[in-house]
C-alpha cells in the first residue's frame, strides 16, 4: 500500500515521503496513529508543490545570508572598553558586545548565540565568527579600543 508519511517514522521514512508499505502495517499501525495517510494523486501533487515552495524559501534564505555575510566581512566594528595603561581590559568583551556593536554600527541584528567570539581581555584586533545559516558563516573584524 502506498502511503504519505505525515511525521517521521523510524525505519520507514521522514515526513512528506511517499512509501510503499505492507497493507497490515499501514492499516494497523500508521493510519490509526495518524503517522501516514493513503497516497492519492492529488495529495502527492500537493506534497510536491509544498516541497518546491520550501526549496525556494531555503534558497532565498541562503542567498540573503550570503549577502549579509559579504556585508559583515567587508566591515570592521569598533568596541570601546575601559582599559588600563598596559592595554588590559578591566572586564572582557564578549559575544553580546559584538552583537550590540553590529546593531549599533551597521544596523544588522544577529543573535548573540550565533556569534562565536573568544572573550577579549586586551585592546587590539580580534575576530568573531557569525553563523548566519547552516551553510553560511561570516568572519567579522572586531577592534577593541580603550575608552
Amino acid at each position: 500500500m502506498r502511503v504519505i508519511l505525515t511525521q517521521d517514522v523510524p525505519g520507514t521514512g521522514s515526513a512528506g515521503d511517499v512509501r510503499e508499505v505492507a497493507s497490515g502495517y499501514a492499516r494497523n499501525y500508521l493510519l490509526p496513529r495518524r503517522m501516514a495517510q493513503p497516497a492519492r494523486a492529488q495529495v502527492e501533487a500537493q506534497i510536491r508543490s509544498q516541497r518546491e515552495r520550501q526549496r525556494h524559501r531555503d534558497e532565498a534564505e541562503v542567498t540573503a545570508a550570503r549577502e549579509l555575510a559579504a556585508r559583515l566581512e567587508a566591515a570592521a566594528i569598533e568596541i570601546p572598553a575601559r582599559a588600563g595603561e598596559t592595554g588590559k581590559l578591566y572586564g572582557a568583551v564578549v559575544n553580546i558586545d559584538v552583537a550590540e556593536a553590529l546593531e549599533a554600527q551597521l544596523g544588522v541584528t544577529v543573535d548573540r548565540r550565533k556569534i562565536e567570539f573568544e572573550p577579549a581581555h586586551e585592546v587590539g584586533e580580534h575576530e568573531a565568527v557569525a553563523r548566519l545559516h547552516s551553510e553560511v558563516e561570516a568572519r567579522i573584524k572586531v577592534r577593541v579600543v580603550a575608552a
